[in-house]
């Protein structure tokens, strides 16, 4: 997955490549240090690609959160295959 985005203080495009967990840390890396997004969006592996929410990174780290989100998710699924 690819990650575009546009700081304010910027005219060009800065662009980092890794697992969407790690591409949120660093979009919010660069918010906590002051800088301002004024846009971003995601390039899947098909292409596609995805508009990010520019309010929605206020500088503090993801990864956790979408991790246990995960886990939980998988926990539910394996819960409900059961049943």
């Amino acid at each position: 997955m690819i990650l575009y985005f546009f700081l304010e203080a910027s005219d060009s495009p800065c662009v980092c490549s890794a697992d969407l967990e790690t591409l949120m840390d660093v979009l919010n890396g660069f918010i906590a240090v002051g800088n301002v997004l004024s846009s971003a969006f995601l390039l899947d592996d098909d292409g596609t690609r995805i508009d990010l929410p520019v309010d929605a990174f206020d500088g503090l780290p993801m990864a956790r959160g979408m991790h246990n989100l995960t886990k939980e998710y998988h926990s539910l699924l394996r819960v409900k295959s059961r049943a």
